[in-house]
């Protein structure tokens, strides 16, 4: 029940948290090498956070789905 909603909030917990991650690790490296890092392109920004979401969204159908799945009994051969 619920199995939309139960993973889009699952994706967004992956997803912020991954970000919250990111802005930390960008944080940490701005202030070892400066503000360098800010100045990437559009492209690759945007080809990193769609990874990044990809990746939450995996991670939430292992977790989310793959048990909902094995609960089902396979058909006969």
């Amino acid at each position: 029940m619920f199995l939309i909603l139960k993973s889009a909030l699952l994706t967004c917990v992956f997803y912020v948290a991954a970000a919250v991650l990111l802005e930390g690790l960008l944080l940490g490296l701005v202030y070892l090498k400066g503000g360098i890092v800010y100045a990437i392109n559009f492209k690759f920004w945007a080809i990193t956070f769609g990874a990044i979401w990809l990746g939450s969204f995996a991670l939430t159908w292992r977790v989310l789905m793959v048990p909902h799945l094995a609960k089902f009994p396979l058909p006969p051969r």
